[in-house]
């Protein structure tokens, strides 16, 4: 039927043609008609995650039809616009989704012809139609998307990708809309591909300026604390997948700068009333190398916590100067000192390269943890490295993600096999090993299910029992040394920015990569201090 609204254009047969378009294109049934898998009657086999769709046909179909200014401009953009309020929401039937597969095929041909004004109002219109959708409609949609290919799916990504950056933000309330509606279909995309990662993360990432990143950041200080979520920014906090680790370091970054760089306050004085006060522009240790664990600690536990966010300086053995690299040097030392089996603080895996909190901390101890992530947070906020040998399930916990089995294959890979070997287990033989939920952990045997005192493992219970293992091992025993560690940590860096962070993310820009050879990176930045 397109090919024949598409072929040489006859006026005496226009008024006919215009007829035929409108009616098709306006009509969800006829939609589907157009474009059903009729190859081995496929279409009757559609369910919540085969839509019996031939989107190859409607792509090809619709690439021939924005060809023709006449048959497009005209008319069918009119026809698909009226089209979409018609969709019944209540509730919407197999045609109506369908629907929407058939219009990012189309949205994605008016793309690559470069139809751009037709493509920003069947955008705008399509992304607001779908916001309307209930929550299972979307869910089927996303099944659907997730069925394609991994080529299709990126296509259609791209499509969202593409009206994303139409849309001048920060221009006008009804643009903040536009944008928070594409960026809802992309989130929904995002998650759904979640499941089973059929494409990469990195596929949703737009390209944001530093501009647009200043701005949303400005706005995010401004609004945060307003209780109307529709006032919050565009991207920062609700949208960072959207945001590369560039992206999202740059915002940590400029939000620390913006923090340390705070207005002076308005204090009363009695002589000459209310007076600009400056505050103190740096946050000062003092510290002695030779006693720099204790130094260190000492300073801190005495500092106002107001100051942990002006920039710091560190100053060794009484030298007034002020050079960068003593702080990268405080931290590479202390660091190395603190996760050290000399030091004491931490439980060790057995091949003694990763670190994790003990379970049997004493309640004075304590406090060496909330300073403990006191300095990471320190050394995140002042853009600086460390050596914190810890498994990636330290940053999944600081990003409220819980452990999994995986988590203890990192850290103890010896543990983790077992309980692998567990889950592995044929019904009959662990069932004939008389196991039962006691554990010895960091030195201490621990009945996993205390309520059930002497609970045998069975092949009934073994994912419970593995479950309870690992959350033993990563919550249960260490929460309150872990919940003082939090405290320091985010004493010093903004919680919602922190989130912004995957945990490899956030692992990657506190951890970075290691400094091999420390006195010439000193050296490089003792040079530069006296230049």
């Amino acid at each position: 039927m397109i090919d024949k609204w598409v072929s040489a254009y006859n006026p005496k047969l226009w008024k006919n043609l215009k007829e035929e378009i409108h009616r098709m294109l306006t009509s969800p049934s006829c939609m589907n008609q157009s474009f059903l898998d009729r190859s081995k009657d496929k279409h009757f086999q559609t369910s919540p995650t085969y839509s019996g769709l031939d989107l190859s046909l409607a792509r090809q179909s619709f690439e021939k039809l924005v060809m023709q200014d006449v048959v497009f401009a005209e008319q069918a953009e009119t026809a698909v616009l009226q089209l979409l309020p018609s969709v019944d929401m209540n509730p919407v039937g197999v045609e109506g989704l369908r629907i929407f597969l058939l219009l990012n095929e189309l949205l994605h041909a008016c793309i690559q012809k470069c139809r751009w004004q037709q493509s920003k109002r069947l955008a705008d219109a399509v992304a607001a139609t779908m916001q309307r959708l209930p929550n299972e409609s979307v869910q089927i949609l996303g099944e659907w998307w997730s069925s394609l290919s991994p080529s299709d799916m990126i296509r259609y990504v791209q499509v969202w990708k593409t009206a994303h950056s139409w849309i001048p933000i920060f221009k006008s309330v009804s643009c903040d809309a536009q944008a928070r509606n594409v960026l809802l279909i992309l989130q929904h995309m995002y998650y759904t591909n979640e499941i089973n990662k059929k494409i990469p993360e990195t596929t949703f990432c737009l390209e944001l300026s530093q501009m647009f990143l200043k701005e949303d950041l400005k706005r995010w200080r401004t609004k945060s604390k307003l209780k109307n979520a529709d006032d919050l920014p565009v991207i920062l906090c609700k949208y960072p997948f959207v945001m590369d680790l560039k992206s999202k370091k740059l915002v940590f970054d400029m939000n620390s700068a913006f923090t340390q760089q705070a207005p002076p306050q308005m204090v009363f004085d009695f002589q000459y009333g209310w007076i600009s006060q400056s505050k103190p522009k740096f946050f000062k240790l003092h510290l002695q190398r030779a006693s720099l664990f204790k130094s260190t600690f000492r300073e801190l536990a005495a500092a106002a916590h107001s100051d942990f966010k002006k920039p710091l300086v560190v100053h060794f053995d009484e030298d007034p100067n002020i050079k960068d690299v003593y702080k990268r040097d405080l931290f590479h030392h202390l660091f190395l000192k603190m996760v050290s089996e000399e030091s004491g603080m931490f439980m060790l895996n057995d091949s003694k390269t990763l670190a994790w909190f003990p379970s049997n901390a004493t309640e004075e101890s304590k406090r060496n943890f909330f300073l403990f992530g006191l300095l990471c947070g320190l050394a995140l906020y002042n853009q600086c490295i460390i050596h914190l040998p810890f498994p990636l399930v330290l940053f999944k916990k600081l990003l409220s993600l819980e452990p999994t089995l995986e988590d203890m294959k990192e850290f103890s890979p010896t543990v983790g096999l077992s309980l692998q070997t567990i889950l592995n287990y044929e019904d009959d033989v662990l069932d004939n090993l008389y196991m039962d939920f006691w554990i010895n952990w960091d030195g201490t045997y621990v009945d996993l299910d205390p309520q059930t005192p002497g609970k045998p493992l069975t092949s009934q219970n073994k994912k419970e029992f593995v479950e309870a293992y690992v959350n033993h091992a990563f919550n249960t025993s260490v929460e309150s040394v872990f919940q003082e560690f939090k405290r320091g940590f985010f004493l010093v860096c903004e919680q919602d920015l922190v989130r912004l962070f995957r945990p490899e993310e956030l692992q990657g820009v506190l951890v970075g990569q290691d400094v091999h050879d420390w006195e010439k990176f000193k050296q490089v930045h003792s040079a530069k201090q006296t230049q």
